[in-house]
């Protein structure tokens, strides 16, 4: 039975709010010109989409048919739209958004069509056109923590994270319970590289019982990134079992098992999470390069680790293929040149990473500067 899919019900509102976001979005919705029965019909679906247990399928079916017969139903475009979405198919984001703009060419002043194209606008990358119709959906319902909720993350994905930070703490100011704004803010934490303030948000949205497996992902990552290793397992771990078919959680955990030594253990994850496995396309939210460049990224510190430096050499220069002013990776792959006694190379890489910001350690810079020598002496002797 295809149900949605429970990462949809948490990017478009949030799953522990869902219902009573819902109704107070609806409560904007134009319904006197409505006909009652499209009413009652209009509410077992709504009912259904927002308590994350229903076929989108059913729902799509269902709302066509109310438009057949009632096409002047902006709720019904709205409803049309996240079905759309729910279902998953990234074939489908199209005809959400074209549902969503219906909804507002019969209703400009509709807040929650606004609210979920941004939703959807964000996902695409497209964080510009998501600003802007949040911004006018505020204007319309000034003071909703919802809608400052989501523009504060658009603000963060598009780097203002002083925006971003003050427009969380504005929706926070107005409902404290948020666990979407707590998660958001936490993010935005980390971005401002405020490490422990940020895994006290994570923590608190945690602690409130939101099951989502994004905020274990990122509280996790942001433990290991602070050097608490075991509790970066132990949550990484959890959110393997909120969501098993996400590849970038099983990145995470194989950094953690190779940070605590248990490199069988770090692969196997890898492996789960490679491009090729059928996990990698199981999250629309994870694009396939992203996950592509972190899959090589973990790849190579784990290769190397193992002292396996070919495979390491070919996963670092894949990671620069996409990234090439990645400071940490030039200055890692200097190291792989260092041990495999390749010191031209190893000095190019060298001087990228210190140009970065990421020197390599002074003795290994001596391993190629007196490698250089040696084999310049060396040269000279032999003609």
């Amino acid at each position: 039975m295809q149900r949605i899919p429970l990462y949809v019900a948490c990017v478009l509102i949030g799953v522990a709010a869902a219902v009573q976001a819902s109704e107070r979005l609806q409560a904007q919705a134009p319904q006197a010109d409505a006909k009652p029965q499209t009413q009652e019909r209009l509410a077992r679906v709504r009912a259904s989409l927002f308590s994350g247990t229903g076929r989108p399928d059913d729902a799509v079916r269902e709302l066509k048919e109310i438009l057949a017969t009632d096409p002047e139903s902006a709720e019904a475009h709205l409803l049309l739209g996240i079905a759309y979405r729910a279902t998953g198919a990234p074939e489908m984001m199209g005809e959400a958004v074209a549902e969503l703009r219906q909804a507002l060419t019969l209703n400009p002043k509709f807040a929650p069509a606004r609210y979920y194209l941004a939703n959807i606008y964000r996902e695409l990358g497209r964080n510009e056109r998501a600003r802007e119709e949040l911004e006018t959906a505020i204007a319309e319902v000034p003071g909703n923590a919802q809608f400052l909720t989501l523009l504060g993350e658009v603000e963060r994905q598009l780097k203002n994270l002083n925006r971003s930070l003050d427009v969380l703490q504005q929706a926070l100011a107005i409902d404290p319970s948020s666990a979407q704004a707590h998660y958001y803010l936490g993010l935005t934490l980390l971005d401002l590289g405020q490490s422990a303030e940020a895994i006290t948000e994570l923590e608190s949205v945690v602690k409130a019982g939101e099951k989502r497996a994004d905020v274990y992902l990122s509280l996790g990552a942001a433990y290991l990134d602070a050097g608490r290793v075991d509790a970066g397992l132990e949550i990484l771990s959890q959110a393997t079992h909120l969501d098993p078919a996400r590849p970038d959680i099983r990145v995470q955990l194989a950094r953690a098992y190779r940070l605590k030594g248990m490199l069988d253990k770090a692969e196997a994850q890898l492996a789960l999470a490679a491009p090729s496995s059928n996990a990698s396309v199981a999250s629309p939210f994870v694009q396939q390069r992203e996950l592509e460049y972190q899959v090589y990224l973990e790849q190579g510190q784990l290769k190397l680790r193992q002292g396996q430096l070919e495979a390491a050499a070919a996963s670092f220069l894949k990671v620069l293929e996409m990234n090439p002013a990645h400071g940490p990776t030039n200055r890692d792959l200097a190291d792989v040149y260092v041990r495999q006694a390749r010191y031209t190379r190893a000095r190019e890489y060298a001087a990228k990473a210190e140009k970065l910001g990421f020197p390599l350690s002074a003795d290994k810079q001596k391993a190629i500067d007196a490698g250089l020598a040696k084999q310049k002496k060396e040269g000279a002797a032999s003609k």
